[in-house]
């Protein structure tokens, strides 16, 4: 069976670090990760400097893949770039969308469909904190429904987000099963707080509910910076050598990692510089 990995690393994966990464590096990583087999990247994110600030030199790191959009602005920035797949976010908690979006959930879908023009095939929908969040705790599945309802009017596939690392096998059968009803694809996007093994157990309970695509991150960088305790994602390298163990094509030779992930590796090391 084929299957997909997604990698978030150039946007996901940097966006909150402290020690701004100079703009070649991120053009090489990039670069790496293309070259490494990878045919899905969120590149960036065209969120204000001052709010994101290592998304400052987001239209010069842009090369062909996805872009994070979060409001009009963000949208034209990405057009102007030459971006055509975007990628767009709400919550069921809606004290993450006042904290990152300043605005409730229905103010967000509203916002989007409003401005956004391209195809619906060609936009990605991240439901943060679906797993559950520190601030509303868990979501019912009406809730979460509600918020699948939500995405197919704004893109095709829906990212199940598991931003603080909680996630449990049997919400990840469930949403699968919601997604399945509501006729749109899925996809896992998993953080974990150390115990990288306990998020690759939900990937493979996601396989077998009929996920076929899958978030991460070269090196197991990232973490949202808009949600204390957010844990960090399942790293590429280790995810592509699960699902080969498992039997799954995802198209990607665990060894042509090795660049992007020693690019990945300096990144990492560049954080341990004084600021």
């Amino acid at each position: 069976m084929k299957v997909s990995v997604y990698e978030v690393g150039p946007r996901d994966g940097l966006q909150s670090l402290p020690v701004f990464v100079p703009t070649e590096m991120k053009t090489r990583l990039i670069t790496a990760l293309y070259d490494a087999g990878l045919k899905k990247i969120e590149e960036t994110s065209m969120a204000h400097p001052k709010i994101v600030p290592q998304m400052a030199d987001a239209q010069e790191v842009y090369q062909r893949g996805a872009v994070l959009v979060m409001n009009q602005r963000g949208y034209e920035r990405a057009l102007d770039t030459g971006a055509r797949k975007i990628n767009v976010v709400f919550s069921p908690c809606e004290t993450f969308n006042l904290k990152n979006m300043k605005k409730t959930r229905s103010e967000i879908i509203l916002m989007y469909k409003t401005f956004m023009k391209v195809p619906k095939k060609d936009v990605r929908v991240y439901i943060s904190m679906a797993f559950g969040s520190p601030y509303s705790g868990t979501f019912s599945e009406r809730d979460i429904r509600s918020c699948v309802k939500d995405a197919k009017k704004l893109g095709n596939t829906v990212v199940f987000s598991d931003t603080i690392g909680c996630g449990t096998t049997k919400q990840v059968k469930q949403f699968a099963k919601i997604a399945k009803e509501e006729k749109i694809r899925s996809s896992l996007h998993l953080h974990h707080k150390g115990d990288e093994e306990k998020a690759f157990e939900l990937v493979k309970v996601g396989l077998f509910s009929g996920i076929k695509e899958f978030d991460s991150s070269i090196g197991g960088l990232g973490g949202c910076p808009f949600t204390e305790g957010s844990g960090a994602n399942i790293s590429t390298e280790k995810l592509v050598k699960h699902l080969t163990a498992w039997g799954f094509n995802c198209g990607i030779v665990p060894r042509d990692l090795a660049k992007p992930t020693n690019l990945a590796n300096k990144i990492i090391r560049l954080q341990s510089q004084p600021l």
